[in-house]
Formats: structure tokens, sequence, C-alpha cells
């Protein structure tokens, strides 16, 4: 009885135990499709080609922007071949998407195809709890985003249809994973205007250095920017909308400080519509952060400040910016001299110009009276230090090089050498080569050391003569006895 019991309860718990692991089994395959289908359709990129265009002509410009309807944090894509007929439109610009900042584009253009890839710069490293680091993409979005913007004109002969069309997405890669991608949708758009275009507007706006506020669009007229207190002409970038709009732009030339209005009149094909934009540029009154400063190596601090518009520049130097103790400062640089000239405040003196070499960290003031610019260092007049003594030979004197004049001394040899300090802070005598100005490092003689070596060389002669007659005439005594003992004379009987 007992074991009749035993065999049911048996059979009972095995077919509950077949039971529990065939729904294990069912549960797992149902959440893996699961998953993979919601990884799919999460993941999956869609590429397209829209435009707002819906009325256009030859000689148009027609921009086409290349929309992606999601980046699930993509690292990654491309390349994405963008193709258009080439027999109606020509390709005139390239601009990436203003969300993706952060992506390095390249792009490979040949008639009627532009092929486009980018990469994410600045792909973030986080932690995902464990203390393991983890890469992340620097953007990402579940809606559409427009990853770059082609413009095309129309030929003055286009008439029919102009396509637009993907043909290929490429790769599209989050982190270390390949994300799915399609082709979406192309644009067909008839060129229907024909006759004098009526389009006055513009279809992009750049000035070179700066950026405009608000971001440009053709119906917005009025926008402003900023430019460093030493730009006087701005360089405005304008393509009309229409091939045959005239365009003419004023007020970018002699700019004052503080705000200038920048005019540009658009007048459409037709001369009948015309369009005004406006550019406020402000032209900043200084070009120095605020509390700009440096340090030298002898611990010295010294504050930028703007240079005065009538300071007179040294010859061959042209203004650039530099990057100097963490600010971006105005400098002066001239090719082959390594230090650079900054117009500084020590605090003390009054401000002015200063070489200033970043590798060794050192400052030296500049003066037009005493500095000598040569192509490969910077020299200045300093005063000879008490414990130097100059040679008796050596008088005060001054000589003029065409550029400064210089003092020095000069012996009755004509002759001249004068105290200079070098961009590295070392002090030295230079010898000037009268036939060309040119200066080299000059060493004084020891004249004590020569008048000893000259005793010395008198007294080694002396001794040299002596032993030269001492050899003479030992040589002479030794060779008569040779020939007594050889040929000895006869004894008389």
């Amino acid at each position: 009885m007992r074991k009749t019991v035993c065999k049911k309860i048996m059979k009972a718990t095995a077919k509950i135990s077949s039971a529990f692991f065939a729904f294990v089994i069912a549960a797992t395959v149902c959440l893996a499709n699961l998953n993979q289908t919601d990884v799919k359709a999460d993941g999956e990129v869609t590429v397209s080609a829209v435009t707002q265009k819906t009325n256009i002509g030859p000689g148009d410009i027609m921009k086409i922007d290349i929309v992606a309807n999601k980046m699930p944090g993509i690292t990654e894509f491309g390349p994405i071949v963008f193709n258009y007929d080439s027999d109606k439109a020509e390709f005139v610009s390239f601009d990436q998407g203003k969300d993706l900042t952060n992506f390095v584009f390249t792009e490979t253009q040949t008639p009627g195809s532009l092929s486009v890839s980018g990469i994410d710069q600045m792909v973030s490293i986080g932690s995902d709890g464990s203390g393991e680091d983890i890469l992340a993409a620097s953007f990402s979005s579940l809606d559409s985003v427009v990853l770059f913007t082609v413009a095309l004109r129309m030929f003055p002969g286009s008439s029919g249809d102009i396509n637009c069309w993907i043909s290929d997405t490429g790769t599209f890669t989050a982190v270390s994973d390949s994300v799915p991608s399609k082709i979406g949708s192309g644009i067909t758009l008839p060129i229907t205007r024909s006759g004098l275009s009526g389009d006055a507007t513009i279809a992009s706006l750049k000035i070179r250095g700066t950026t405009i506020t608000p971001e440009f669009n053709p119906n917005i007229t009025e926008y402003s920017c900023s430019v460093e207190r030493s730009v006087t002409e701005v360089q405005v970038s304008v393509t009309a909308s229409n091939l045959w709009a005239a365009i003419i732009i004023n007020g970018n030339q002699y700019l004052n400080m503080g705000d200038n209005v920048v005019s540009i009149d658009v007048t459409a094909q037709d001369g009948v519509n015309r369009m005004h934009y406006t550019i406020h540029v402000i032209r900043r009154e200084s070009n120095i952060p605020d509390d700009a400063s440096m340090v030298d190596k002898d611990g010295n601090t010294y504050t930028f400040l703007d240079t005065p518009e009538d300071a007179m520049i040294p010859a061959g130097f042209t203004q650039t910016t530099r990057y100097i103790n963490g600010y971006s400062v105005p400098a002066y640089v001239k090719d082959g001299v390594t230090s650079v000239l900054l117009y500084l405040f020590d605090g003390t003196k009054s401000p002015g110009f200063y070489f200033y070499n970043a590798a060794e960290k050192t400052v030296l003031r500049y003066e037009e009276d005493n500095t000598i610019i040569e192509s490969s260092r910077i020299l200045k007049m300093t005063d000879v230090p008490s414990d130097v003594i100059i040679p008796d030979e050596f008088r005060p004197a001054k000589y003029n090089t065409g550029s400064v004049i210089l003092s020095g001394y000069t012996n009755k040899d004509g002759d001249f050498i004068c105290y200079l300090e070098d961009e590295n802070g070392s002090k030295e005598f230079y010898y000037v080569d009268k036939t060309d100005n040119s200066l080299s490092v000059y060493r004084f003689a020891d004249k004590k050391a020569e008048l000893l070596y000259s005793y010395l060389f008198d007294v080694f002669l002396v001794i040299a003569i002596i032993e030269a007659v001492i050899i003479t005439i030992t040589t002479y005594i030794v060779k008569r006895m040779v020939s007594e003992r050889t040929n000895p004379r006869p004894k008389r009987v």
C-alpha cells in the first residue's frame, strides 16, 4: 500500500515538473522574440530627402534636407549617398545638421552625387553602476534629425521634373553595435515657373569669422553679430535664391567701435520685387578678456592691454592672436622671430610693447631706439655690469646702424663693440661687422695671459738657442776626437 502511494506521488511530481519546464521554455522563447522585435523597431533608422520648396524655376536654389527619422545614440554613420539629376541642377553648398555639432563630416562630390559620412568626436564616458566605464553617444533623439543639407541650383534651361533620392544609407553604428537602416522617400519636383523670377530672397548669409543671430532664415531680415576690436572690415557672403537677382552690400567696411549697420539689398530678376536685410555688427571695444594676465620666469606679473590706435608697430610684424596663459589675446608676429610682441603693463612702468618668448617664459621690453630685431633673435642695449672691466684700448663711442644708434666702445683699429641682452635674458658683448651691420658675440683677450705667454716664448726661445749652440759644439768636438783616433798625426823623429 505504501509503495503504491509513493509511486503515485512520484508520477504526479514528474508531470508537474515537466509542465513547469515547458512553461519556462515557452516564456523564454516568447520574451526573446518580443525583445528582438522591440530592438529592431526602436533602432531602425530611415533616411529620407525632403524639401520645403513647392515652386521652382530656372536659376532657383533648392535646399534639400537629408533627414533621419531618429538618432538612437548613433556615433557613426554613412556613407550616405545622395543623388540628383545632374542635367537639371548643379551643386552649390553642403551644411551639416545644427544638432550634430559634435560630429565631424566628410563629403565626396561628383556631378549628380554626394557621399557623406559623419563621426561623433565627443563620445562620452560614463559608469554602469558597477564601476565599469561605458561609452555613450553625445547626441540621441527619437525625433527626426537633419543630418545635412544640400543646396542645388537649377540650370537656366532646366524644365520638366527634378529628382533627388537616396541610393545608399551606409552603416549606422551606436557605440559598437550596428543599427538597421533603410532608404526612405525622395523628391520629384516639377520645374514649373517660366518668365522672369520675382524671388528677391537670399538662400544663405554668412559673415567670416563670426556667427549671426538668429539662425539664418530667408524670411528673417534682421540679424546681429560681434567682432573683435581689431576688425575694421567684415567679409559678407551672400547667395541669392535666384541666379539673376541683383545684390548690393553696404556698410561692411571702416567699422566703428560699437554698432555698425551692414545692409544687403536684393532686387529680383523682374526688377519689381525687393528685399532689404540688415546686420548689426558690434565691434567690441576691447580684444582682451577680463583680468587677463601672465607671469614670466622671474615671477613678474604683466597685464594684457589693448594696443592703442596710434601705436607704432615694428616693421615686418603682423597682427594675429595667440593663446597665452589660458587667454586668447592679440599678438604681433614676424617670420623667423621666435618671440611674439605683446602690449603689456607691468604695474610700474608705462604700458608698452614687450617681446615674449613662450619657450623660455622671458619678457623683454621693446624700445624703438635701443632694440635690434634680427631675423632669428631680439637684442636690446643694456648697461654694462660694474664688475665687468673694459680694456684700456677701448673708448666709449656710438655707431649708427641705419635703424638704431648703438652706444658702445671702439679701439684704435676701429672695432666697435656694445653690450646687449637677448630675448632669453643672456647678456654679452657683441662685435659689429660694419660691412653688413651683423652682430656676433665678442670675447676680450686676456692681456696678462698674452704678456705671460710672450715672456715664456722668449725664455723658451733663448733656451732653444743655447741648446742648439751646445749641440753644435758637442757635435764638433766628438767629430774631431773620432777623426784624431782614426787618422793620427805622424810623430816627428
